[in-house]
């Protein structure tokens, strides 16, 4: 992936952002200016779905002022999914573009009273749009002082270090280096504290719809070792979409490879040259969303095989079984590699594998 395509999705985050924001409350409007028929927006009441053709599966719930819907036989989905039920030939940053363009109209105001900023947020609510826009500026923030990752500095002896056979073509644009990456940890009194900043690897996830939405961190040395805090491995604040993947090449073909770390990930690219993203973790691997996948006909699944934890459970393991029944759900082909022996490391299992080019 080439800096400009990464500047680019940059900006479309910026822009999907500003819609976002601008949009809350405003969906009703919206979809009728867009020419969506008055019966998909009556609000909680069972109707037609516009998507799959059920009877009485459908219904618009606006619930956080997002256009949101629900049909119990296709899935939920917010207002930008609406307008391709009116703009089928537009893309999705099209959609975004076109509520820029159309709220720059003169709609009328948002309905909606805002949310008080200084109100503490309770546990299931949903995000204001000043948290949002606070936690993606962090985002963008990290990943601009980030650069490209190049042989010698710390992310490429960390990265070699693991897999001494990966070649400088194979890192991808998805992972920078991040010279003074700051960690914070709660002291006695729950407050944040700054322990230190160390050199690190920043990995974008992305989410269903390709836009970046959390950047994981991986604290390191400038020698590569992993750096002496007490969680070497974080994600940043989240903007609560769930789904996303590190995408770390794009699919050339109609097959794809998954497996939670993404020193495993870039081994099955080194030693099978397959496209593999990292799902990050076991939980990721348990969310993955499956709209990525309409163009993959075979899914290829590399699984832990996990000692099990406190409670007897192996959540590695069953995250990708988890998967790969979802993803037969759906009529793929699934092929899962997980060692035979619980507790193997993943990198060095990919390494035993047949070798492929």
């Amino acid at each position: 992936m080439s800096v400009d395509v990464l500047e680019r999705r940059l900006e479309n985050e910026r822009q999907v952002a500003e819609a976002q924001s601008r949009s809350d409350g405003r969906w009703p409007d919206l979809l009728q200016v867009a020419g969506l028929d008055e019966q998909y927006l009556r609000l909680k009441r069972n109707g037609p779905c516009p998507f799959c053709g059920g009877k009485d599966r459908y219904v618009f719930t606006d619930k956080y002022g997002d256009g949101s819907y629900f049909c119990r036989g296709c899935g939920g989905g917010n207002g930008l999914k609406l307008l391709s039920v009116v703009f089928p030939e537009k893309t999705f940053m099209q959609r975004v573009r076109w509520v820029l363009e159309s709220l720059g109209a003169g709609l009328p105001e948002s309905p909606v009273r805002p949310r008080n900023a200084d109100a503490p947020r309770r546990s299931g609510e949903p995000m204001s749009k000043e948290e949002f826009a606070r936690r993606k500026a962090r985002h963008v923030k990290l990943w601009n002082e980030a650069r490209r990752i190049s042989v010698g500095d710390p992310v490429w002896k960390y990265l070699t270090g693991r897999l001494p056979e990966l070649d400088p073509a194979d890192i991808p644009a998805v992972l920078r280096f991040h010279p003074a990456l700051p960690y914070w940890e709660k002291d006695e009194d729950e407050k944040f504290v700054l322990v230190g900043k160390f050199p690190g690897m920043v990995a974008a996830i992305q989410g269903p719809d390709g836009v970046c939405c959390n950047i994981h961190r991986t604290f390191l040395t400038e020698d590569g070792a992993k750096a002496p805090v007490p969680s070497v491995k974080k994600k940043e604040l989240s903007l609560e979409i769930k789904g996303g993947a590190i995408r770390l090449y794009a699919p050339t073909s109609r097959e794809l490879s998954v497996a939670e770390g993404i020193e495993t990930s870039l081994a099955v690219r080194v030693f099978r040259r397959e496209t593999c993203w990292s799902m990050v973790d076991a939980g990721g691997m348990e969310e993955f969303d499956f709209s990525v996948l309409d163009d993959i006909d075979l899914l290829r699944i590399y699984q832990d095989n996990d000692l099990p934890d406190s409670r007897g459970v192996r959540r590695g393991f069953l995250a990708g079984e988890k998967l790969a029944e979802r993803a037969k759900a759906m009529g793929k082909r699934v092929i899962k590699y997980a060692p035979a022996k619980a507790g193997t490391d993943m990198l060095d299992f990919v390494r035993s594998l047949p070798k492929r080019s």
